[in-house]
């Protein structure tokens, strides 16, 4: 699966490469997006989420950029309780196809633990993720935007922390 990893990336720098001969006129500090996404739920289940991200506007219609992530997770449906703490990065491309839609491919690695049952032993495994999909930006100003975004995970194993489709909800400044 590493593979669809390279493939994407190399995609990304390619596709990248061949929009700077478009020469965008804007200033750098222009260019560059911040952005990314807060999540919280409690109850059985606890998830406190932290995502920021930042991008570049190679183009008016391509974004690259890096994502990262924190996340606090506590099910309490388990004995014991799983708790762990996830971390991570991602690096991904946006591709505006049609005014507010986009096309969207990521690769994420995150680590966190996982519990052996019924022994009890723990370890911190390292996971990757090939996230693709699309979404919609809306706009709530003119520099400010709120983006859906369905994805799948193309690699989605036992130690995966997605299940397929994954539903993500982020704001956006700099557009």
């Amino acid at each position: 699966m590493r593979i669809i990893g390279i493939i994407i990336l190399v995609f990304c720098l390619n596709f990248g490469n061949s929009a700077f001969a478009q020469q965008n006129k804007e200033p750098i500090q222009n260019r560059f997006v911040f952005g990314g996404g807060l999540g919280l739920q409690f109850g059985t289940i606890t998830l406190i989420d932290i995502s920021p991200m930042i991008g570049y506007k190679i183009t008016e219609n391509f974004i690259a950029g890096l994502g990262f992530t924190y996340q606090y997770y506590k099910d309490n449906r388990w004995t014991p309780v799983y708790e762990t703490n996830i971390y991570g990065g991602s690096i991904f491309a946006r591709y505006y196809v049609f005014r507010d839609f986009f096309a969207h491919a990521e690769y994420q690695l995150l680590n966190y633990e996982v519990y052996h049952w019924p022994s009890g032993d723990k370890e911190r495994v390292t996971v990757p993720a090939y996230l693709i999909g699309g979404g919609y930006r809306q706009w709530l100003g003119p520099n400010v935007s709120v983006s859906i975004l369905i994805l799948f995970n193309l690699n989605e194993t036992i130690d995966s922390p997605y299940t397929n489709p994954i539903f993500r909800v982020g704001i956006g400044v700099g557009i």
